[in-house]
């Protein structure tokens, strides 16, 4: 079973004003689908993960027609769950009724990012798959990152490595390059992943600095 990380990139008038808020205030820091309830009916049900401050992000909630209501949950000082149902629009149809195809499911989280850019997991089989991507409106630029066979694991903890840096990690695991004592040196890495001692010590560093990154962000939320 395959799966396909993709990123979406939004034209800015096509940018939900929420996500938006990203762009133009240094105020919210992350906004991520956690779950959402679309059914044939003209409003939508989402619970989204707010990181930065609750308030103007809730002034944002008000000011936008499209949202029906909304409800916070308080998790710490900077996190917050936010729960709302908002009326669909045609930028949400033209989005997410092409991946509402049998032989396709959207994995959540869908992480909205800074610049219009939407990331999301979708798995299924070839051709459905390849009919989802085409079905997508050509103003949404869409970008294939990363294609495999799926592992629910994958999306509990992703660095985002290239396929470089991941052949280095790998045969530096393999070698024993991470072994108390280190049973490997760079340069057998080198060897293994066919270049040069310089260049593996750098695809390690990249690495090592993209893993503790991922994994601290995956402590912090809750």
């Amino acid at each position: 079973m395959k799966y396909l990380r993709v990123e979406l990139r939004y034209p800015p008038d096509l940018i939900h004003p929420i996500h938006r808020l990203i762009d133009e205030s240094d105020a919210v820091d992350r906004d991520v689908l956690l779950h959402g309830t679309v059914l044939d009916e003209p409003d939508d049900t989402f619970l989204f993960y707010v990181e930065g401050d609750i308030d103007v992000y809730t002034d944002a909630l008000r000011s936008v027609d499209r949202i029906r209501e909304f409800e916070v949950t308080r998790i710490d000082e900077s996190g917050h769950y936010v729960f709302l149902t908002q009326r669909r629009d045609a930028v949400d149809e033209a989005t997410f009724d092409p991946f509402q195809r049998t032989g396709v499911v959207v994995v959540p989280p869908i992480d909205f990012r800074p610049n219009g850019v939407a990331r999301l997991t979708v798995i299924g089989n070839g051709g459905p798959l390849r009919d989802a991507l085409a079905g997508l409106p050509e103003r949404i630029e869409t970008t294939v990152l990363r294609i495999g066979e799926y592992d629910w694991r994958q999306d509990l903890f992703d660095p985002g490595l290239t396929d470089r840096q991941f052949d280095a990690l790998a045969a530096a695991v393999e070698s024993g390059y991470y072994e108390s004592p280190r049973e490997a040196t760079v340069e057998e890495v080198a060897e293994r992943i066919d270049a040069s001692a310089s260049t593996a010590s750098e695809h390690l560093r990249k690495a090592e600095s993209a893993v503790m990154a991922a994994f601290m962000d995956l402590r912090e939320v809750p």
